[in-house]
């Protein structure tokens, strides 16, 4: 059975063009895969050349983020909030993703625990696009409630 997910504007604390991921292709437990399109009106494009991968650690923050707001969802509570704490060995395969590509970002949780409040977790990140990989790293973030806000 194929699992239906809300947009992936409904999943995140971003609006507007912030949101740079379009859709939940999986979300398991652990894991989650998104995609990402690369056209002309995403925030960070450049003529002639596309996107530069320098922005994949965002498209990679926000597919946990999505993997957040999903599990939120079956634990019928609102979405919790997060922050990017940093991110360990970013490698890029190249300077740009280029115009018109469809792109497959991927988290897997290595550490930490979804749902509780103040957590630190790590998830092992991919970027996937025309049959190449086009960047990889860990990207650790903290997970936070809205009641840690008040």
């Amino acid at each position: 059975m194929h699992e239906s997910f809300p947009p992936a504007a409904e999943l995140l604390p971003h609006r507007g063009r912030a949101v740079m991921i379009d859709a939940v292709l999986s979300d398991s437990e652990d894991r989650i895969e998104v995609t990402a399109h690369i056209t002309r009106e995403h925030p960070f494009f450049v003529e002639g050349r596309g996107v530069p991968t320098w922005a994949g650690i965002e498209l990679m923050a926000q597919a946990i983020a999505a993997h957040a707001g999903l599990s939120g969802r079956r634990a019928q509570r609102p979405p919790r909030n997060g922050m990017l704490l940093g991110t360990r060995r970013y490698q890029t395969e190249a300077p740009y993703f280029p115009e018109g590509m469809r792109l497959e970002v991927s988290a897997q949780r290595e550490l930490g625990d979804s749902g509780v409040d103040g957590a630190v977790g790590a998830c092992a990140c991919t970027i996937q696009g025309g049959g190449r990989t086009f960047a990889k790293a860990t990207i650790i973030i903290v997970e936070i409630g809205l009641e840690s806000l008040r």
